[in-house]
């Protein structure tokens, strides 16, 4: 049967771009993260036609919020660009709505995707989970080079870009892996950062899916882990901000 390609809507949401959002979850993604936080929508489903309107309609409830506070539309995931089509229309209507856009992206999707959604998106909100090629391999299934090569794609050509790191006690958030983090940031004239705490609320996601969590015993970062993070970044140059600080 024919289904949705949207697994979830979050209405109100305040950390997935500015102002307050509706943040549209869209399945299907490249990367298999250890530590996924959405695994309901990893998998790409044969969709039905007619689901952007209901879409929109749930989007557009909220647009006095989005006018008070300078809100809009967020794509999220899995990996929204994933499957360009789906974007593309459901940006394209934001756009004739007269919404602010923001895609939430991890970057691994072709360059010829990011080319067509850009001039409809406001702010990419673009996650960089490892800078090591080997330990981005082994910790997401993926390389960097095409992740590396769309940031740097994305800055040449004028994009608004938020970069994020998630932060993963014993996974990155050692003083060696933050150096590179800069110093590739650096490279691209980026001077600012957001970190995205990891937590554990997802791993109720695994158990109602009947599937092993990967990470079952990793821990949040606690406040002097996420205070060294933070620290070691800032003396590396960066200005840091914290998702929920």
């Amino acid at each position: 049967m024919l289904s949705s390609p949207v697994f979830d809507i979050q209405r109100f949401s305040i950390h997935d771009g500015p102002g307050v959002r509706t943040t549209v979850f869209l399945r299907g993604c490249p990367l298999r993260c250890a530590w996924c936080q959405n695994p309901e929508g990893l998998e790409v489903v044969e969709t039905k036609d007619d689901w952007v309107p209901g879409v929109m309609r749930e989007v557009c409830a909220d647009r006095t919020y989005f006018e008070v506070s300078g809100g809009g539309l967020t794509l999220s995931g899995g990996e929204p660009l994933l499957e360009p089509s789906r974007a593309l229309t459901l940006l394209r209507a934001a756009k004739a709505e007269g919404l602010h856009t923001c895609v939430q992206t991890c970057g691994a999707v072709p360059t010829s995707t990011l080319l067509q959604v850009l001039p409809l998106v406001d702010l990419f909100q673009f996650d960089l989970k490892h800078v090591d090629e080997a330990k981005h391999r082994e910790w997401t299934g993926a390389g960097t080079a095409r992740i590396h090569a769309n940031a740097r794609l994305l800055i040449e050509r004028g994009a608004n870009v938020q970069f994020r790191m998630p932060v993963l006690p014993g996974i990155n958030d050692d003083p060696e892996h933050l150096g590179r983090l800069a110093a590739f940031l650096a490279s691209l004239g980026v001077s600012a950062l957001r970190l995205v705490p990891y937590h554990r609320h997802y791993l109720a996601k695994y158990e109602a899916l009947n599937q092993p969590a990967r990470l079952p015993a990793l821990e949040a970062p606690s406040a002097a882990q996420l205070a060294g993070v933070v620290s070691g970044l800032k003396t590396r140059g960066l200005e840091v901000t914290v998702d929920g600080a």
